[in-house]
């Protein structure tokens, strides 16, 4: 038997699934559904209601919104957002938010900030 960091057979877990994911393509799906997980607690229960995430690709989160004025609220948010993504999903998480627009009768009726 190998040891190897204290993990039987070769490579810890973590680092064995995350190895086996990049190499199906999935890796940016398990990093999404991480961000879906965390979204509230990030951005707030306010900004939640109005703003999701949809997309991961190339380190950019899209995030559609229900109204263009939640897409500039959370222009001006989004370093804040970034950083606790960061501090929630070390060494994954997204390094720049793409914002959009739900088209009428997407997104959910709302009002502004």
């Amino acid at each position: 038997m190998t040891e190897n960091a204290g993990a039987p057979f070769g490579l810890p877990i973590g680092e064995a699934a995350q190895r086996m994911l990049r190499a199906r393509g999935l890796e940016a799906t398990v990093t999404l559904a991480s961000v879906l997980a965390a979204w509230e607690d990030v951005v707030g229960s306010q900004v939640a209601a109005h703003a999701q995430p949809r997309r991961l690709h190339a380190s950019t989160l899209t995030v559609e919104v229900d109204d263009p004025s939640w897409a500039t609220q959370l222009q001006f948010l989004s370093a804040g957002i970034l950083s606790r993504l960061s501090e929630r999903l070390p060494g994954s998480s997204p390094t720049s938010l793409s914002l959009r627009v739900a088209r009428r009768g997407q997104g959910r009726p709302t009002e502004g900030p």
